[in-house]
């Protein structure tokens, strides 16, 4: 692709846009159509990719794209792939450019809207948006998490001018454990005006996770700082205080609880439940092992699941795989059911070939016809029950694993699909959310499950459960004016520094952004929520040539290339190649009968010459 510069929008287009009337779409009204275009689904089109640019049109020479739009803007919600790949729905491209002007404050309010610690997020975030920034098509990502890191440390506390805090409920949760999850929680709820006191085992604050991360990578006054902002809400942060169990702390006039506990150990996150495990369609282990030890025949299928982590769990494996099922797999969390299985029983039945599945993983029944069919599994952020009981979770996108059975069978014993145990979410009003749910470990994962929490244990103790919170201003007129052409320029380097680390290793440091090099990535961001009102796309594929000049222009990869592209494309080729060896041959006749008639006048050019000299 040719470079070309960024021009600053005209002047003339920045008077007709005014930011107060800007169209904000919320993430839930995105229209999220796709198209194809041609007979044989020659080009695919994206409408929530689509920024209504109008670049393909204008690079198509042959006029096969029809764009209809107005000058109407519109700010999509978590349409920009950086905001959808981020757990928290950070909206990264608003923040971004605030940056890019030199708004940093401004920057920073747009990060709290989300989250209550950006510093944090700045040092240590995984940064999955920078893998979904489309600017890796071309030179490479946005620096997001050291953007944010630069804004975050130029936080001058404005935001606090506009946030909405909450009456006093009188309402009292505990939150057990002061890691991310539970900072979280606990933040949230009291802004929604919850007396919220968290418990930390540890003797400091911030839990095992945010305590475990050497000081180069986090330096503690940066963590102290961001829970100092935490407490400054009325969070009260015991530490040396183990509890024992949920029940206790109902004893102690709590309303509500939440287990935000952090990994426990390998293989030793809370149980979860499984719902479904107690359908009509799902065959009961104990009678089942009973038939078995009386001698009677038992059809297991080839397929066979497995619902438990105990004695019996094991034993109906073993014998379903001797039987001659194909598959055999157990699900459910370790030592579930009548008893702890013995090792012996364990090593047997994978001997078998019996496959045992991860504790962490949310597993529940689906049925097909009235007779469970099989299991459903997923990564869970957080969960608990509201009110009537029912069950409520937060699934990580994407991570959902479905498997067939011909049979499925409960081993959970008497407690069926509700964990059992002194620190498990085993009654209504418990709440459990972070890495105890999922071993993550993950800080902004630990968010996204604590603003979860919070919304869920709001609405238990008859809130609206509502975190939203609107707190930087609107945008300029030139920052929410979308781009028209692609300046190329690699990312800013980020500075790193060589430091000593405890075990006396060296280990490299990363630097905080300077003013400069932190606008001129800014400035390199897409702007993929922001387009102008779209009314109409078409492709005309009979008038297409197929150059591609249309998906090279596209920025946003909104138009792209569909199955049969590349058969239209080489049919295009095998008719101008026909066309130009029908051209060929015709130059050739051409060519011979030019060089006949250069002969022929040759020829009575010289007898006119011989009948003069013969003369």
């Amino acid at each position: 692709m040719d470079a070309s510069p960024l021009a600053a929008p005209e002047e003339t287009e920045l008077a007709k846009i005014d930011n107060r009337n800007i169209v904000i779409v919320p993430e839930q009204a995105v229209s999220r159509g796709k198209q194809t275009f041609g007979a044989h689904q020659e080009f695919k089109w994206s409408e929530a990719k689509c920024t209504s640019c109008d670049r393909c049109n204008r690079a198509c020479p042959v006029d096969a794209i029809t764009l209809e739009r107005t000058r109407q803007l519109k700010k999509r919600m978590r349409t920009a792939p950086c905001s959808q790949a981020c757990p928290a729905g950070l909206d990264a491209s608003r923040y971004i450019r605030f940056i890019a002007e030199g708004k940093y404050a401004e920057a920073v309010s747009v990060m709290r809207e989300r989250v209550p610690f950006p510093l944090v997020l700045g040092y240590i975030c995984k940064h999955p948006c920078e893998s979904a920034c489309q600017r890796n098509e071309y030179e490479g990502s946005l620096l997001i998490r050291a953007l944010k890191r630069f804004a975050a440390e130029k936080d001058d506390g404005s935001w606090r001018q506009k946030l909405n805090l909450a009456a006093p409920t009188g309402k009292k949760i505990a939150v057990i454990g002061s890691g991310p999850a539970g900072l979280s929680t606990a933040y949230y709820l009291a802004l929604l005006g919850h007396k919220v006191t968290i418990f930390e085992a540890l003797p400091d604050k911030g839990g095992k996770m945010l305590s475990s991360i050497p000081e180069y990578q986090l330096p503690k006054n940066v963590m102290n700082l961001e829970i100092s902002t935490i407490e400054s809400f009325g969070v009260e942060i015991k530490t040396n205080s183990r509890v024992e169990s949920v029940e206790s702390l109902f004893g102690q006039g709590f309303d509500s609880a939440v287990l935000a506990t952090g990994i426990l150990g390998w293989g030793k996150s809370l149980k979860l439940p499984i719902p479904g495990s107690r359908d009509a369609g799902v065959s009961d282990g104990e009678t089942i092992m009973a038939d078995l030890d009386a001698g009677k025949p038992v059809e297991f299928g080839q397929k066979v699941i497995i619902l438990g982590g105990g004695s019996l769990a094991f034993r109906l494996a073993t014998a379903a795989a001797r039987s001659g099922a194909k598959e055999v797999h157990i699900f459910g969390q370790e030592h579930t059911g009548d008893r702890e299985a013995d090792s012996f029983e364990v090593d047997e039945a994978v001997a078998e070939g019996v496959i045992v599945h991860s504790s962490s993983l949310f597993y529940r029944v689906y049925s097909e016809n009235g007779k469970a069919a099989g299991i459903l599994g997923q990564k869970i952020r957080a969960f608990g029950y509201d009110r009537t009981g029912a069950l409520g979770y937060d699934p990580l996108p994407n991570t959902e694993e479905k498997y067939p059975a011909d049979i499925v069978i409960s081993a959970l014993g008497r407690a069926g699909d509700t964990p059992q145990g002194d620190l498990e979410v085993c009654r209504r009003g418990v709440f459990a959310a972070g890495d105890a749910v999922n071993e993550q470990r993950s800080v902004v994962e630990s968010i996204a499950a604590g603003r979860w929490t919070a919304s869920m244990a709001d609405r238990y103790l008859g809130g609206s459960g509502n975190l939203d919170q609107q707190l930087a201003p609107p945008e300029s007129s030139r920052a929410i004016t979308p781009i028209r052409s692609l300046l190329r320029r690699m990312p800013s380097p980020i500075p790193v520094k060589q430091v000593r680390a405890a075990d006396g290793s060296q280990a490299a440091s990363e630097q905080t952004l300077d003013e400069k090099a932190a606008k001129l990535d800014a400035e390199r961001c897409l702007k993929c929520d922001l387009c102008y009102d779209l009314k109409g796309y078409n492709l005309d594929t009979n008038a297409c040539v197929f150059c591609g000049r249309c998906v090279e222009a596209c920025m946003w990869n909104a138009i792209t290339p569909g199955t049969g592209y590349t058969t239209a494309v080489e049919a295009r080729q095998g008719i101008e190649h026909a066309e130009s060896a029908g051209q060929a041959g015709k130059r050739k006749v051409y060519l011979y009968a030019l060089r006949i008639l250069v002969a022929t006048g040759a020829l009575m050019v010289i007898a006119v010459l011989l009948s003069k000299i013969n003369a």
